[in-house]
């Protein structure tokens, strides 16, 4: 295995060591799995635009529309499987 940078051999020691962590990730984590993120150039809001989709007016406005999309998303993201970063994050709650 590789070494760590001392950097990361921090990082790790103060999760070890600490009560509760939080992860704060963006929507890339999951792209490896297959799931779009938002607003790359391949990215969901390239092919729904996000004024028509993702605003509390829009869903008010058409709400089957917005339902059309988010029945879609959650096909992508059922099909889905995880990746090392979600497994990663799992491992670390497992630890407690």
């Amino acid at each position: 295995m590789a070494s760590r940078s001392p950097l990361i051999e921090r990082a790790a020691e103060a999760i070890l060591r600490c009560r509760c962590a939080v992860a704060l990730t963006g929507a890339g984590i999951s792209v490896e799995s297959g799931i779009p993120d938002f607003r790359s150039a391949s990215g969901l809001w390239q092919r729904f635009d996000p004024l028509e989709y993702g605003t509390i007016e829009a869903f008010q406005r058409d709400p089957r529309k917005v339902w059309r999309m988010v029945a879609e998303l959650h096909t992508i993201v059922s099909a889905a499987s995880p990746n090392p970063a979600h497994r990663a994050l799992a491992e670390l709650e497992a630890a407690g």
